[in-house]
């Protein structure tokens, strides 16, 4: 696409809500959903939008500072595959982490749900962040952005891909991103915010059901809600602060709260996990900010432990944690530790179970992968490295121990295919090409394989057809 939806405007506008027309699997009381039709079907067909979502989750890779931490984005996409299964509509879902210290989160077309790394960090149990995440879900499922599309045909500012140079702008100048917007919103602005005003009340009720069809605790949403009313950031200049001073925003604080208590009291299921990533976040990306520990013993060692990894001392961290545990962000945490003292005898005897009671896990496999190179053992890391299956969502940081395993367990058209994977999800799709056609040509390839890379380079190109025909949307 040649224009680009900005992705200042639309994480202002579609972030922090819920809603939905469908029945879920939870009885939970009815709550009045407005109907907006569905116009997104005349403007981006499904499939498009699907199309689009790829698009926009390779661009992303290659334009921000996406976590590609194996146990983080692992983390994340188990906390959004537990909602999504409760979202209406189905489809495909990419949840991603910025590396990013502002509290926002959006989603664009095709299932792509953007979380940054300071929202996180500001949550303070795991309902408080799933009430995003859920929130952002309900504007995928009720087909929000398309609806923008629809409503907004032929402004510029509303075509195309700007989710993408909106954002570049607004991590690198904030200056920038409000130029961007104040140039071309100023005779729409009413329009646009009073058509996501509706919007925001659909995606918060939606967002309310799926919450507590997950287990999760419904009154985090608007007790979130309160906590951001109280914070100020001047990174989208006035338009934020419209958007925040306008009567509507406590309507929505104030709807959003009547309809959680009338979903009552619920038991609520939250994973410790979320606890342990946020604090492992917190070292990867601001070291310097207090741990939320709340005095609970194991969490306070868990975060000087990674806090000391962080900083280079992984003695330290094994001074804190010890070389054994059967719990896994602690044992993930040692098992760094011990191969940065190159102990990887140790790593093999810690991760060797844990990998057989967590099959095909990420995390646990590339530690135990280098620990197993380390030790000359390249055949039996192969062995395991090769029955993870690769997605969309397979981490740059693992295709990159897989291509370092293959190669050095004597598969080098594995570790050709690699490296092609990883282009293709960087959206460089000339050299992902370059790298099938050299695999393809590798001297004893039997047959079936090299027809495979030329499968993968046909995939490449029809991709790269259909892309084209999006940019004349």
């Amino acid at each position: 696409m040649k224009h680009l939806i900005n992705a200042s405007l639309i994480a202002l506008c579609l972030s922090l809500t819920t809603s939905s027309q469908a029945a879920l699997d939870l009885e939970l009381p009815s709550i009045n959903i407005p109907d907006l039709g569905d116009p997104a079907s005349n403007t981006l067909s499904s499939t498009q939008e699907s199309l689009l979502g790829i698009k926009l989750i390779r661009e992303l890779r290659g334009r921000e500072p996406i976590i590609e931490d194996p146990e983080l984005s692992g983390w994340l996409r188990a906390l959004g595959n537990r909602l999504t299964a409760h979202a209406p509509g189905g489809g495909n879902y990419y949840f991603l982490i910025v590396k990013d210290p502002e509290i926002n989160a959006y989603a664009m077309p095709g299932g792509v749900i953007v979380i940054h790394s300071g929202l996180i960090l500001n949550t303070r149990s795991e309902s408080e962040l799933a009430a995003v995440v859920a929130h952002e879900i309900a504007h995928v499922s009720q087909r929000h952005i398309a609806r923008m599309l629809a409503g907004q045909k032929g402004n510029p500012l509303m075509t195309g891909l700007g989710v993408l140079a909106g954002a570049a702008a607004a991590s690198k100048s904030p200056e920038a991103a409000q130029a961007i917007i104040s140039s071309t919103i100023a005779t729409q602005l009413h329009r646009q915010l009073s058509f996501s005003r509706q919007m925001e009340t659909e995606a918060d009720r939606t967002g309310l059901r799926i919450l507590a069809s997950a287990g999760l605790d419904p009154q985090a949403m608007p007790l979130f809600m309160e906590k951001l009313d109280r914070r100020t950031s001047d990174l989208h200049g006035d338009i934020t602060q419209y958007l925040r001073t306008h009567p509507q925003s406590i309507d929505r604080l104030s709807d959003t709260r009547a309809q959680a208590n009338q979903m009552g009291k619920r038991t609520v299921h939250e994973d410790n996990d979320y606890l342990y990533a946020r604090e492992k976040l917190r070292a990867l990306t601001a070291p310097n900010s207090p741990a939320v520990t709340e005095g609970t013993p194991q969490l306070v060692q868990y975060a000087q432990a990674v806090s000391q990894l962080r900083r280079g001392n992984p003695n330290a961290t094994l001074q804190i944690l010890g070389t054994q545990s059967r719990q896994l962000p602690v044992a993930l945490t040692i098992a760094a530790a011990l191969n940065a003292t190159r102990h990887y005898a140790e790593t093999e005897t810690l991760l060797t179970p844990l990998v057989t009671a967590y099959p095909g896990q990420e995390d646990l496999l590339a530690p135990l992968a280098e620990a197993l190179l380390a030790n000359k053992k390249a055949p039996q890391a192969w062995q395991l490295i090769k029955q993870t299956q690769l997605t969309e969502q397979t981490s740059l940081e693992f295709l990159e121990i897989r291509q370092r395993v293959a190669e050095q367990a004597g598969q080098p058209a594995e570790a050709y295919r690699s490296a092609a994977e990883r282009s293709i999800r960087m959206g460089e799709y000339k050299h992902a090409k370059a790298i099938l056609e050299q695999a393809s040509r590798l001297p004893g390839n039997p047959a079936h394989t090299s027809a495979r890379f030329q499968a993968m380079a046909r995939d490449i190109e029809q991709m790269e057809a259909k892309e084209k025909q999006l940019d004349k949307f």
